[in-house]
């Protein structure tokens, strides 16, 4: 069973992620006051932005006695919330299963090394396993929901997550926090980075759900994918 997705992000008004040039004051709450109003059991991120919440240390890796199994673990912990980052190599470092509230999952392939699944196991972190060299979205959907019951997942990028989950058509609801701010700057990225140019892949339609006003002449949108 697959778990509902919701992918929620903030952007300019021509579809840029934020960037250093908007100028803004604490930023983080635009998009973390709404996204803290979405029911869901987890929350999704790439690699590159949970470089902000795991390890700053620089862990040397041992090669332990015996080869690790590739098999899915599921550590013993009592959160009931969860965060969860995709990491095909295993870049990540932690010090703690933690951030904030809700435990870690690392979802990763086959390449990652024994020694690098024993630092996770040596600090408690979940990780399961998502194909050899590249990640199956629908089979880590999938074991989210067998394994943790993770029911309704937030998606918060950035965006070639994002854009791998709508490529994959595993997008179920769009929320977007509207800045009133044009970028303009060519080649940054945008909320859904997908592939360059065009293809036989159709584009996703959406249906709007709701419209707030917030934080003055911010927009929240809400969208469900039209099936």
């Amino acid at each position: 069973m697959k778990p509902y997705v919701i992918c929620h992000m903030f952007s300019s008004l021509d579809g840029k992620i934020k960037q250093t040039i908007w100028g803004l004051k604490d930023h983080h709450k635009y998009f973390e006051e709404p996204a803290a109003k979405i029911k869901a059991d987890a929350w999704l991120v790439g690699r590159t932005t949970m470089q902000e919440f795991c390890s700053k240390r620089k862990y040397k890796l041992t090669t332990p006695k015996t080869t690790i199994a590739k098999a899915d673990f599921v550590a013993q912990q009592p959160a009931k919330k969860y965060c969860v980052v995709m990491d095909p190599s295993g870049k990540c470092f932690w010090d703690t299963n933690m951030v904030t509230t809700e435990h870690v999952i690392e979802v990763l392939t086959e390449k990652v090394s024994s020694a690098y699944l024993q630092h996770l196991r040596s600090k408690n972190v979940s990780y399961i396993f998502g194909g050899k060299t590249t990640i199956d979205l629908s089979l880590i959907l999938e074991k989210l929901n067998r394994l943790f019951g993770i029911k309704r997942i937030r998606i918060d990028g950035g965006g070639h997550v994002n854009g791998s989950f709508l490529k994959a058509g595993l997008i179920d609801e769009m929320s977007l926090v509207l800045a009133p701010i044009a970028d303009g700057t060519s080649g940054a990225l945008s909320v859904f980075e997908v592939e360059k140019g065009y293809s036989k892949r159709m584009a996703t339609h959406f249906t709007l759900q709701s419209v707030k006003r917030i934080y003055g002449d911010y927009l929240w949108l809400r969208y469900v994918v039209k099936r």
